[in-house]
């Protein structure tokens, strides 16, 4: 955080408008970054079948993940293994204010975490660019991998990568919205399927989106600290591009109270 207003203070920016970022995105009337708009984005080779939790709609496979419209690093994610239990979570729910929807399992058998910031002064380049590979040490099929699982591990990987297969990465999550800084976790089966486009969207992180790759086991903490000093850098200059008519929203907030399940 000092690092970001350190940047901001250099680069004159107004460092609270960094929730503001993909305020483009942002649905007010429900206070949320909604994640049926954002699976619209997704085009429709890369993209699971989501919709809206309904008790007469069980599904024609399982298992199947039900989560809030909206939610950060898995918080009230379930996976639903059979008819019976999709049918007694979804009882559970009925007079709840909480709008969930339910996903399809991916089936990759790999879990990559993108994460991207784009260029300040080009916005269809990219300035910072990462990819986290996700691990996993339970023996649970389709686990729920997040920063509060035990079970979850994350490897950096993006130094393995050749310059013009970033790029084809680069093109291939470029196309999902114009974010302006974005965390995609997707599934494919191998690293080669996942160079060729053949993967499944899973998640997109637009609020809080931590680059995974200052938790990866096998980065050193001065590397971090470096990549953490870069990042909140573009951060800051980035939040200089936004024009004035999208800063006027109040996120931050908003997004804390459905967060903590209180109405926006």
């Amino acid at each position: 955080m000092l690092r970001y207003l350190y940047a901001c203070l250099r680069h004159r920016a107004l460092p609270w408008n960094f929730f503001q970022l993909n305020s483009r995105y942002f649905n007010e009337t429900k206070g949320i970054f909604s994640k049926l708009e954002m699976d619209d984005l997704v085009p429709e080779q890369w993209r699971l079948q989501q919709y809206y939790l309904d008790e007469d709609q069980a599904p024609g496979k399982y298992p199947v993940f039900i989560k809030p419209e909206w939610g950060q690093n898995s918080k009230g994610i379930v996976r639903i293994d059979t008819e019976q239990s999709y049918r007694a979570f979804a009882r559970q729910t009925r007079k709840t204010a909480v709008a969930y929807i339910v996903q399809e399992a991916a089936v990759g058998r790999e879990e990559y975490e993108i994460y991207y910031l784009r260029s300040p002064i080009r916005e269809n380049d990219c300035a910072v660019f990462s990819i986290t590979r996700v691990t996993n040490s339970g023996h649970i099929k389709s686990p729920i991998n997040s920063v509060h699982n035990p079970d979850t591990a994350y490897v950096e990987i993006t130094s393995t990568f050749a310059g013009d297969d970033l790029l084809k990465l680069w093109r291939y999550v470029k196309t999902i919205g114009t974010f302006r800084m974005a965390r995609v976790c997707v599934k494919a089966d191998t690293r080669e399927a996942l160079l060729q486009g053949r993967f499944q969207v899973v998640e997109i992180n637009l609020f809080l989106p931590m680059p995974l790759v200052l938790l990866a086991e096998n980065v050193k903490d001065a590397q971090k600290q470096r990549l953490a000093g870069e990042i909140m850098t573009i951060a800051a200059r980035l939040v200089k591009t936004i024009p004035p008519e999208q800063t006027g929203t109040s996120i931050f907030f908003r997004k804390m109270k459905a967060h903590y399940g209180m109405t926006p």
